[in-house]
């Protein structure tokens, strides 16, 4: 048992690492344009005070490229703000329709980076699930990320949900799958301890192209 919850801390580690170096390479690149923004203000206030008429137009431009990076990074601030806060309860009641779109959002930086395209469809009514909302999204993730590297050829990955609203159910589907990954599917002694901590199991398609979450039948 303490082994299993030890498995877990370090799998939730390295998720929190990995959304944390994503969300803050975002915030490096939009620093980045700013500081050039700004070297440009400075040369053309050099200008200026040499003679040159200012262009309104060129700072008008170059402001609100810095408004946009602002904005831009504190979206992404508030994002990780939001994900940070996953931590503070260790149960609490999750939309599973909301909290994969939430970390759709948080991850699709690291989701282009596999060359996918992820789309969700909305289940015929809200999934609800008492749960720790913190290693539900490290769970998501996982699942997003195995279904990207399964997918064979055509990196397309449909999200859908199950039709029993009672016993939730979230497909990860792929036009085709890589055989040796779907034979092997959370093999690794973190993720089985993360299932386990969550109480979900895995459930595999007919076509052996999709694998769904399924936590049990709620009473």
């Amino acid at each position: 048992m303490a082994e299993n919850k030890n498995m877990v801390a370090e799998a939730g580690i390295r998720f929190f690492g990995s959304i944390s170096a994503s969300a803050t390479h975002e915030i490096k690149n939009s620093l980045a344009i700013i500081n050039e923004s700004a070297g440009l203000l400075k040369d053309l206030s050099l200008m200026a005070q040499k003679g040159h008429p200012l262009s309104l137009e060129r700072i008008n431009d170059i402001s609100q490229r810095v408004i946009r990076q602002v904005q831009r990074a504190d979206l992404v601030l508030k994002k990780m703000n939001r994900f940070s806060h996953s931590v503070d309860q260790s149960t609490q009641i999750a939309d599973l329709e909301k909290t994969i779109v939430f970390v759709l959002d948080m991850t699709s930086r690291l989701i282009d980076r596999h060359g996918a395209i992820v789309e969700i469809s909305s289940p015929v009514s809200p999934m609800m699930v008492l749960t720790n909302l913190f290693y539900l999204e490290n769970m998501i993730w996982r699942a997003i990320e195995t279904a990207c590297c399964a997918a064979d050829s055509e990196k397309k990955i449909k999200i859908s949900f199950g039709t029993d609203i009672s016993e939730p159910l979230i497909w990860f589907t792929m036009n085709s799958a890589k055989k040796e990954i779907m034979d092997d599917l959370f093999g690794s002694k973190e993720d089985s301890a993360l299932m386990a901590y969550l109480n979900i199991s895995i459930k595999k398609n007919e076509k052996n192209n999709g694998f769904g979450l399924l936590w049990p039948k709620l009473i």
